[in-house]
């Protein structure tokens, strides 16, 4: 474990000797809090200037984390793999006394640090609304733990789809692209209002339907085990190409 922790301080060091880290995390700070403060949030069926809030309520700041993540990830995410294929600095890496997964579990931790400061740095928020009110810390907790748990799936396909191509805007663009169906199309699925179980089974498979159960403030097992399993594929997927290309 030590290597791989090692490892991913590594890279986060890397990530922070350049822009894109910085440039991460102020656009998601921008999007989120601009889009919610100044935009507005819906209450009773209206849009609301956050100005003008009459209740404590998160819902909408949160209901925006699936669609900035599946843009700014894959950003975060093409720096990993494609400049050490670009670069060919991956052969003096595998070179290494170090296994394959702990290369790609220590690049995962890296990126895993980032996407926790950048939700670590939205913490102000809840402060804010709750001069409103009294705020329900459960679905707010609830919202950040899914929030990790989709950012950490993502991050998983990032590293996979960046492993495939040298080039950082490809893997950008094919990660992205994907990011952005798997959220469009579950968003789609939890409001397709189907009959008797058919809903269920559509809620099962949909990203936006988990994380809006996680958003309740009730963290249900299966729905953190569907995300963890999800990475979990996409990282085994990620060592087996890197063995391959080791193996040539």
């Amino acid at each position: 474990m030590g290597v791989v922790l090692t490892i991913g301080w590594k890279e986060f060091r890397s990530f922070l000797n350049s822009p894109l880290a910085y440039i991460f995390v102020i656009i998601f700070l921008l999007y989120l809090n601009g889009t919610f403060f100044l935009i507005g949030t819906t209450q009773d069926g209206a849009l609301v200037s956050f100005w003008s809030l009459t209740q404590a309520d998160m819902k909408d700041f949160f209901s925006l984390v699936p669609a900035a993540f599946a843009i700014l990830i894959p950003a975060l995410a093409m720096k990993l793999w494609p400049d050490e294929l670009k670069t060919g600095t991956i052969e003096l890496l595998l070179s290494y006394p170090v296994r394959v997964w702990q290369i790609v579990v220590g690049k995962f931790l890296a990126g895993m640090y980032m996407i926790a400061i950048a939700l670590a740095l939205t913490l102000f928020v809840p402060n804010m609304i709750g001069e409103y009110g009294t705020l329900d810390w459960g679905p707010i907790w609830g919202s950040y733990i899914g929030a990790l748990l989709m950012g950490s799936a993502f991050l998983s396909m990032g590293l996979f789809f960046g492993a495939l191509f040298k080039e950082q805007v490809t893997a950008f663009i094919v990660t992205a692209l994907i990011c952005a169906l798997v959220v469009a199309v579950g968003t789609i699925m939890t409001n397709l209002n189907l009959p008797g179980g058919l809903q269920a089974v559509t809620d099962h498979l949909s990203f936006t339907a988990r994380f809006n159960y996680l958003a309740r403030g009730v963290v249900p097992l299966s729905d953190v085990l569907y995300f963890l399993l999800f990475g979990a594929t996409f990282l085994v997927l990620n060592v087996t190409v890197i063995e391959c290309r080791k193996g040539k």
